[in-house]
Order: structure tokens, then C-alpha cells, then sequence
């Protein structure tokens, strides 16, 4: 959307543009989606969504964005010393979530996901890439990948079952209890030592 339309005007419409788009996606499904539809409840003319996204699939493309503060977040906790890394990943992710409008996004983000293929994959691109962020560069690669999908495992499973599904007792602990519960797995997952995988070389001695 860079350079394209006023810019006070444009952030404006290409907004409530892609606010439509994340509530039709994640209700309605990709295929049952229209530009129309979406212009229309937007309050837009339909040529707008041309103009700002071009097509559905650039639509798409800007819903699985995660909000600006998801990436910075991240990357503060990345930067923390690695004993302290799993609380501060924990407690950015939960931070982010209390939020009501940045879990507006991430919830559209993950139903959407949920019902079409190609958003599915670049959620896990996402996900892939901003956890590894979090884990020690001068691990080999294969451990990296492997501790950032067990990390993932936690910190999804936590977010489904508080956030999406709101189930269980997780969804009404207050957040700093949930930090507390889940930080010292996160934090294991991410310096702890961990069983040797098939195809690990033994020991020499």
C-alpha cells in the first residue's frame, strides 16, 4: 500500500478495509469472501480494495500480517540474557494478547489460518521465524528448529485454550500466574537439555 493515496485518507480506509477483510476471513472463510462483501461492509467503494490490496490474495497477504508491536515484542525478548529469555517470551506474548487490539489481529490471523491452506503456511512461517528469533543463534540449526517447535507447542496450546477456545482453568488465571506456570517449560525448552534424537552421534566416551 506504500505511496499509494493521500496518506492520512489511505491508513484511514485501507484500515477499515482490512479490519472487514480479518472478520470475513476468519468467520466466512477465504473462498466465501468477496472484494464486494468486504467493501461493502467496510463503507468503501469496491474499487478502493482494488487499488490498496489489487487482489484477494494481497488481501490475504495483509490480514496474516501480525500486528507491529508482535515483531518488536519478540525481538525484546530475544535480547534478554538467555536465563531470563523464557519469562520474557512468555510474558510478551501474554502482554500482546491483553491487548484488545492487537488480539483483534492475532485472533483473525489464527481462525483465518484455520480454514485456508495458504494463510496456514505463512502463520507458520511467521511463527517459525520470530520463535527462532528467541533462540540461541550458536545453537546448531537442527536444535534451533527443534526447540523453537517445542517452545511453539506451549505457547500456542496456551493461546488456543485462553485466548480462541476459552476453556479450562487457563482461561480465567490472571496473566502474571500464567507467566509463572508456563515460563519455566519455555525456559527449559529453550536451554534445558534435551533427549538425543534418532540419528544423534553418541558419545565418544
Amino acid at each position: 500500500m506504500s505511496g499509494r493515496g493521500p496518506r492520512g485518507e489511505r491508513g484511514e480506509q485501507a484500515d477499515r478495509i482490512l479490519a472487514a477483510a480479518r472478520r470475513s476471513f476468519a468467520t466466512r472463510g477465504y473462498a466465501a469472501t468477496s472484494l464486494r462483501a468486504v467493501a461493502l461492509e467496510a463503507g468503501v467503494d469496491p474499487g478502493l480494495v482494488h487499488y490498496y490490496f489489487r487482489t484477494k490474495t494481497g488481501l490475504l497477504e495483509a490480514v496474516m500480517q501480525p500486528p507491529e508491536a508482535f515483531g518488536a515484542a519478540v525481538a525484546a525478548a530475544a535480547e534478554q540474557p538467555l536465563e531470563q529469555r523464557g519469562r520474557a517470551f512468555v510474558q510478551a506474548c501474554l502482554r500482546l494478547w491483553e491487548d484488545p487490539a492487537s488480539a483483534e489481529i492475532l485472533r483473525a490471523v489464527i481462525l483465518t489460518a484455520a480454514q485456508e491452506p495458504a494463510a496456514l503456511q505463512r502463520l507458520r512461517q511467521l511463527f517459525s521465524e520470530l520463535v527462532l528469533a528467541v533462540v540461541s543463534h550458536g545453537l546448531p540449526d537442527a536444535e534451533r528448529t527443534l526447540r523453537a517447535s517445542l517452545i511453539s507447542t506451549q505457547v500456542v496450546g496456551m493461546v488456543m485454550n485462553r485466548y480462541i477456545w476459552q476453556v479450562g482453568d487457563i482461561a480465567a488465571l490472571p496473566a502474571d500466574t500464567v507467566a509463572d506456570l508456563l515460563a519455566p517449560t519455555v525456559q527449559h525448552y529453550l536451554a534445558g537439555s534435551l533427549p538425543a534424537q534418532p540419528g544423534d552421534r553418541p558419545d565418544p566416551g
